[in-house]
């Protein structure tokens, strides 16, 4: 049966697929929200699921979700899956911060990307400081705070350094004095702060851990990184503590993401997926991963423009036009041998593209006087071009592609092996 359903749903494990009729099972009526929360799979993930089981059900298209009596085959062995590999549990600490979230009664706000974490969540956000050595005698910085994590690390322990609430929503920062104010809660600050300007020097290079959960959009995170990185600075043992979520119908998007990452030279210690979990935020299935990033003498802050169309309801064109990996190289130095030699020059590019995924739809060759080609690859993904000066033994190198590229770090080794040169310069275009 699991193989037949693995068939009809190609986005889930067996291992995953066990887990939902499991939880199915275990829990008769269980909702689809509920559902969505329990596993972290998105909202047209498990519709889809629900479609190629509607056999099994007593109810096909109801919200509440329960098998037939006899719906399941009687020698099918369920059992739990592990939706995300870490998970904490507080029970007493659980019920404070619940009690607090009913008495200050805070509405997320459609126009800051707010979707507020389940009670566990911020439980489990700060356990994980704690487990990461992040909270005694540190000084930490939340950028946003609509799950009063801040309050939630205050209720666990008095030893931290200090704790300051960067938020552009005043209810959250009234909320977060308030609460403190009202059980003597120590060394928390709160301040009003827009993440689209530019961070007071007060409060650059003070922290030595800071915890954000932005808008899930490319300029959204790489700004919130930036930010991070300034109340940062330099130095060990500092550390960016990151949420992420995203479709994994839309794997290029996380891709993008690591990009970014990448731009500042963060270290990713551990990457923990569906760690969290929302009311709401459907779409990505009510949860996002948590990265733990440690700063590294190799970090830095770019030298690049950043966008403040960060929300993702504003459809930043970052976000909203295609995907696209752009590569421009430029080979120096290559043997004439080579670089004039139609029949060599074929040779290698098409070698490049089986190395690189790259799959040839058609090919053109244009010869110039004075012995220059231009080749063209039309890709299944989208095209290669080639232009050669065999007066001055180079190359120059187009690729774009609509997916992402087999192996892409490894590029400019492979073409430097093929075309016998260690002369290459590469741009990414963004």
């Amino acid at each position: 049966m699991l193989t037949r359903l693995q068939l009809k749903n190609p986005y889930l494990k067996k291992a995953e697929l066990a887990g939902i009729l499991y939880l199915i099972k275990e829990n008769p009526g269980i909702s689809s929200s509920e559902l969505i929360r329990a596993t972290g799979l998105p909202k047209e993930t498990l519709r889809s699921f629900k479609v190629s089981v509607a056999n099994f059900l007593e109810s096909p298209t109801g919200d509440a979700i329960t098998f037939k009596p006899d719906g399941l085959p009687k020698d099918l062995d369920l059992k739990p899956y592990k939706w995300t590999l870490l998970e904490y549990q507080d029970f007493d600490l659980e019920q404070k911060l619940s009690t607090i979230r009913k008495k200050y009664k805070l509405e997320p706000k459609r126009e800051y990307d707010q979707f507020f974490a389940t009670i566990k969540t911020s439980v489990s956000k700060a356990k994980v400081l704690m487990d990461k050595g992040m909270v005694e005698d540190k000084a930490i910085a939340l950028i946003g705070d609509d799950d009063l994590v801040s309050i939630t690390l205050a209720l666990m322990t008095d030893k931290f350094g200090s704790i300051t609430v960067f938020d552009i929503d005043d209810d959250i920062l009234s909320s977060v004095t308030k609460i403190c104010s009202d059980l003597g809660i120590k060394n928390v600050q709160t301040v009003k702060y827009d993440a689209r300007e530019n961070i007071s020097e007060n409060y650059t290079a003070r922290f030595d851990v800071v915890m954000t959960d932005p808008p899930y959009t490319r300029s959204g995170i790489d700004l919130f990184v930036r930010r991070s990185l300034e109340l940062l600075g330099e130095g060990y043992n500092k550390y960016l503590f990151l949420c992420f979520g995203n479709s994994f119908k839309s794997p290029e998007k996380t891709l993008k993401i690591q990009e970014v990452i990448n731009d500042y030279n963060f270290l990713v210690e551990d990457r923990i997926d569906k760690f969290n979990r929302y009311f709401g935020a459907e779409s990505i299935g009510s949860a996002s991963s948590l990265y733990i990033l440690k700063v590294t003498p190799q970090t830095y802050i770019p030298e690049k423009p950043v966008s403040t169309t960060i929300y993702t309801y504003e459809k930043d064109v970052e976000d909203t036009f295609p995907y696209v990996d752009h590569y421009v190289f430029k080979v120096r130095n290559v043997p004439s041998r080579v670089v004039e030699s139609k029949k060599m020059l074929t040779k290698v590019f098409g070698d490049f593209c089986k190395l690189h995924k790259l799959s040839v739809v058609d090919t053109k060759i244009t010869k110039f006087k004075g012995k220059g080609l231009t080749l063209t690859y039309v890709l299944s993904q989208s095209n290669l071009t080639v232009h050669t000066w065999p007066e001055y033994n180079a190359l120059h190198i187009v690729l774009v592609t609509c997916l992402p590229i087999q192996n892409k770090t490894l590029m400019p080794k492979t073409l430097g092996k093929l075309l016998k040169t260690d002369s290459i310069e590469t741009v990414s275009v963004e």
